[in-house]
C-alpha cells in the first residue's frame, strides 16, 4: 500500500472549513500523538530504520475510539522541476492493543525515540475523478495549521503519481489555498528547524 499526499500551509482556517463543507463529506475530530523510534542498523554508524506507534482518539456524533497503530514508512519526495512536491509512502501498519511490549523489544536492540509530534485533526472524504482523497485540517503544535490531502493507491507509477498529485491540486485551489502554501518538507524538518 501506498500513500501519496501533499500538505499546504493553511493561512484562514475558518475559511478552508467553510469550503471543505461545500464538497466534502465530513467524518469527524481526532486527536494524534505519534513517537517516532530510530533503530540502529548493521551498515553503518549513521544508518537506522525509523518506525512509529500512534494513538488516535477518533471524536464522532455517536461514540469516542481509541486506536493504537505500529506502522512502518519508507518515505520519499518527488518533484518535478516546475512543479510543487509530493510525499509518495510505502507504509505498512497494523493496529495493537498495547505497545508496551514493542516499546520494550525496541529499546533493549538499542532503538531510542527521535521525535513526538501531535496532531488535532478534522477530517473529511471526497471522490474526485473516481479517486477517493482523505483531507485532514490539522493543527501541529507549534508549527500552525495545515491541509493535508491523501489518496491510497496500490502503485505509485509516475503517470499516477502525477495524476494524483494534479487532483489533489484541485482540491487546495477549491479551498482558496494557493499553490505556493505547499510545504515540501516533512513535519519531522520543520519541527528540528524549531528545536534547532
Amino acid at each position: 500500500m501506498y500513500e501519496i499526499e501533499s500538505k499546504a500551509h493553511v493561512l484562514q482556517r475558518e475559511n478552508v472549513i467553510q469550503k471543505l463543507n461545500s464538497f466534502a463529506t465530513y467524518g469527524g475530530k481526532s486527536e494524534k500523538k505519534d513517537i517516532y523510534y530510530r533503530i540502529p542498523t548493521e551498515f553503518s554508524p549513521e544508518s537506522y530504520v525509523s518506525i512509529r506507534f500512534r494513538t488516535e482518539v477518533f471524536y464522532s456524533q455517536d461514540k469516542t475510539e481509541k486506536i493504537t497503530y505500529f506502522t512502518y514508512k519508507k518515505k520519499s519526495i518527488q518533484k518535478d522541476k516546475n512543479s510543487s512536491a509530493i510525499e509518495v509512502n510505502e507504509e505498512h501498519e497494523c493496529t495493537i492493543s498495547d505497545f508496551s511490549a514493542i516499546e520494550t523489544f525496541i529499546k533493549d536492540i538499542g532503538g531510542k525515540i527521535s521525535l513526538v509530534k501531535e496532531k488535532i485533526t478534522e477530517h473529511w472524504t471526497y471522490i474526485l475523478n473516481n479517486e477517493e482523497m482523505h483531507i485532514e485540517l490539522c493543527n501541529v503544535p507549534p508549527l500552525g495549521d495545515f491541509l493535508e490531502i491523501e489518496t491510497i493507491k496500490n502503485q505509485t507509477d509516475d503517470e499516477t503519481v502525477k495524476k494524483i498529485k494534479k487532483l489533489q491540486e484541485q482540491i487546495f485551489t477549491k479551498c482558496d489555498i494557493s499553490l505556493d502554501q505547499i510545504e515540501e518538507r516533512f513535519y519531522r524538518d520543520l519541527l528540528a528547524e524549531i528545536k534547532n
